[in-house]
């Protein structure tokens, strides 16, 4: 998708250079530095990786949707005014865990400035695209981020839906235009498996742990940790949501299939309490956004900034699919 674009080429860079160091070193038994896209141009670059998703956020404001600016880890504005008090709070929350996957077997060919680029960028992808639906980066983790969807002053239906699309994005960036990289590479290809739950009001208590500077403001709730656990029940790019976002989210009952290794995520049998994890259609979901439009190759496009000129493939595309509407096709 076209507000990637300058993700897939660092890390397109990062590989090739890598590549390309690796044989002229086994060739001539030296490398030439000037070839190496070397940490101090990805560095330069970093800065400029959220242009891209310039796109998405302007598209994202004309449908009602606010980012959080200048975010600091670990310190939510709605809850910042907690930090070095022992008070809490009560407020909803939705606690997204994302995992990046088989990143370790970079190793086996690349050295460890590159898959510091790699790695380090497929994260801030992550970040830019949650950040832009409004979610707060609680944390990183290794390779993996820890988001909070939700705000006060906007609905527990509308931070799900925020969620929802976000996280869709996200893995389509995953499945599809990193996929391609790694593909014409011959590499194992990277995924990402992500578990989503909702908290309600009364269920999800906000406080400071830790102590003085050794600290950040984090939630104590069920559907905190839920979201951790069902993030290990995904498999490679699948989304794992809770009960609560799917009821909350009140969608298309056909994009949730109960998870068959185990269905319930959490019980409390005297209570008779069962609380039900689902794999979640981010694809289906993801093509019915009304600022998200299919191309004939089934390609995912913003509808700001789809192409105005056709490429050699779409016509062909166009053209089996009008063959088959006589008399208006003509060979």
């Amino acid at each position: 998708m076209e507000i990637f674009s300058n993700y897939t080429n660092i890390i397109k860079k990062a590989l090739d250079s890598n590549d390309l160091l690796k044989s002229t070193n086994e060739s001539y038994g030296l490398g030439n530095p000037q070839s190496r896209y070397e940490l101090k141009m990805f560095s330069a670059e970093k800065n400029n990786l959220s242009l891209s998703i310039g796109d998405l956020s302007s598209v994202l404001s004309k449908n009602g949707v606010t980012p959080i600016l200048n975010q600091q880890i670990g310190h939510h504005p709605d809850f910042r005014h907690l930090k070095g008090t022992t008070n809490t709070e009560k407020h909803y929350i939705l606690s997204a865990f994302i995992d990046i996957r088989k990143s370790t077997n970079l190793y086996k060919r690349y050295d460890e400035e590159t898959i510091y680029m790699i790695t380090n960028t497929i994260q801030l992808a992550a970040i830019a695209v949650c950040s832009a639906f409004g979610g707060f980066i609680q944390r990183i983790q290794g390779d993996g981020v820890f988001v909070y969807f939700g705000r006060k002053g906007l609905s527990e239906k509308h931070a799900t839906e925020h969620a929802m699309s976000a996280l869709s994005l996200f893995t389509y960036f995953m499945k599809t235009d990193l996929k391609n990289i790694f593909v014409e590479k011959g590499i194992e290809i990277i995924h990402t498996t992500i578990g989503l739950d909702l908290g309600f009001e009364d269920k999800v208590l906000w406080a400071m742990a830790g102590i003085n500077q050794t600290s950040e403001i984090t939630t104590y709730s069920l559907h905190t940790s839920l979201a951790s656990k069902m993030q290990g029940y995904a498999k490679a790019n699948q989304i794992i949501v809770g009960q609560n976002v799917k009821e909350e989210a009140a969608n298309d009952l056909s994009l949730y299939e109960v998870v068959d290794e185990k269905r319930y995520i959490f019980e409390i049998p005297h209570k008779n309490f069962h609380y039900t994890q689902y794999v979640f259609d981010w694809l289906k979901h993801l093509k019915s956004l009304n600022y998200v439009v299919t191309s004939p190759l089934g390609k995912l496009s913003l509808k700001s900034i789809v192409p105005l000129n056709f490429s050699n493939e779409n016509i062909s595309a166009l053209r089996e699919v009008a063959s088959v509407n006589k008399p208006y096709y003509e060979k």
